[in-house]
């Protein structure tokens, strides 16, 4: 299944986030099957859009060049042990739509993973490094998602071009939760008109020359709850960008920061001042940006119902940051609900079930925000007795029946 997030409105998740497209076969790359595919790539020439491409990490490293054109999920065993290695050459090209690429360390390319006029695609859950140029590179590409990966030790960590046919800028894409580090010239890279990015919740170290860098009419992009440690500048921002998600939720952690809290509320009493323009985080973090889950699910609904009934269930939450929240729901008869729909922090959302059989039941219930991070099991008992009324009616039978006999057996007698 391929999953498409949507992109932050304003550093806010919509509810169509991880919606899926379509449900297709899966093909699987290494391994000891007897149907599997020894190249990537070849599994890939094979596949529909829709489809699921698994690589197995028994045949790491693939030495490959993969151009994915197709809107299928690429998806690797153990990030840390099923390796691409580009040998200096472009690795994973993209130029679909919907297309995930997740679980794999990507390595030894000239770029790691290129989007040329992509959308609605998402890089996720890898480690992407060694590579002489860029770890993510974009162009003409929006609406993209670029989720928890580590990016280390490449020239620019992520960065967002011009293709080559044309000016296009790069929009609404959110690179959320990285840890990009090591890079030898910029962390995160922005120019040249690319606006509406949001950059929320990366941890942004080690870089030379910047963490990250906004140029040449990068305009209109929001970035905070980001943490800024020993890059030789932390940043530099000569255009019109948001720094801050206001207060009390508040900006990013800066290394270098040096202002005070007096009324210890985890933000700083003056702004930091962003070099290269007149840019400012007005609400700089005191702390390293930490995360939280949301709370323990509450479920609420019938305690008691009849087999082959559907019943509704309300399920809520909270997450501490109001991050928008998914929910995945386990119905206690081996039926499940996957993550669902992002919806609002506290937002009381509704789904139904049907059991067919007489038992007890227990509903569990988990969520997630857009981090990833999930809360603890929430659970609901459900008792499904007999159906009185059913019950019923086949006792009156019964006693029909005996009357039946009785008379019978009083004229043979």
């Amino acid at each position: 299944m391929v999953l498409a997030i949507a992109p932050l409105s304003q550093g806010k998740v919509t509810n169509e986030s991880y919606q899926p497209v379509s449900n297709g076969i899966t093909l699987y790359v290494g391994g000891t099957g007897p149907d599997n595919y020894t190249k990537i790539q070849d599994a890939i020439n094979d596949s529909l859009d829709g489809d699921k491409v698994f690589v197995y990490a028994y045949s790491s490293p693939y030495f490959e060049n993969i151009i994915l054109d197709k809107s299928i999920d690429l998806e690797g065993e153990d990030k840390n042990t099923t390796i691409i290695d580009g040998k200096g050459n472009d690795i994973v090209l993209i130029n679909a739509n919907y297309v995930s690429v997740s679980g794999f360390t990507i390595q030894n390319g000239e770029n790691a993973v290129i989007l040329i006029s992509c959308s609605d695609t998402i890089i996720s859950y890898n480690i992407i490094l060694n590579n002489q140029r860029d770890g993510i590179y974009l162009a003409n590409s929006s609406y993209n998602t670029i989720f928890n990966n580590v990016v280390q030790n490449n020239y620019y960590g992520i960065a967002f071009h011009w293709s080559e046919t044309g000016p296009e800028p790069c929009t609404y894409n959110d690179i959320l939760y990285n840890r990009i580090l090591d890079n030898s010239h910029r962390g995160i890279s922005l120019s040249l008109n690319h606006e509406y990015n949001n950059i929320i919740g990366n941890t942004i170290e080690y870089n030379q020359l910047y963490g990250i860098k906004i140029c040449c009419s990068g305009d209109n992009n929001i970035i905070y709850h980001n943490n800024f440690l020993a890059n030789t500048q932390n940043a530099e921002d000569g255009d019109s960008n948001v720094w801050d998600n206001g207060y009390p939720s508040g900006g990013n952690y800066w290394d270098d920061y040096n202002g005070t809290d007096e009324n210890s509320d985890g933000i700083g009493d003056t702004p930091y001042h962003i070099p290269g323009g007149n840019n400012t985080d007005r609400y700089p973090l005191m702390k390293p940006w930490d995360n939280k889950p949301p709370a323990t699910p509450t479920i609420d609904g019938p305690n008691v119902g009849k087999p082959r009934v559907e019943y509704d269930f309300t399920f809520s939450t909270d997450d501490p940051e109001g991050n928008n929240i998914s929910y995945y729901i386990e119905w206690g008869d081996g039926t499940y609900m996957g993550w669902t729909y992002y919806s609002i922090s506290g937002e009381n959302v509704t789904f139904n079930h049907t059991w067919n059989k007489i038992d007890n039941y227990v509903i569990r219930c988990k969520t997630k925000d857009i981090y990833g991070d999930e809360s603890q099991w929430g659970t609901f008992d459900v008792k499904i007795p007999r159906n009185k009324a059913t019950f019923d009616s086949w006792f009156q039978w019964f006693l029909e029946q005996l009357s039946i006999f009785k008379r019978f057996f009083y004229y043979i007698y």
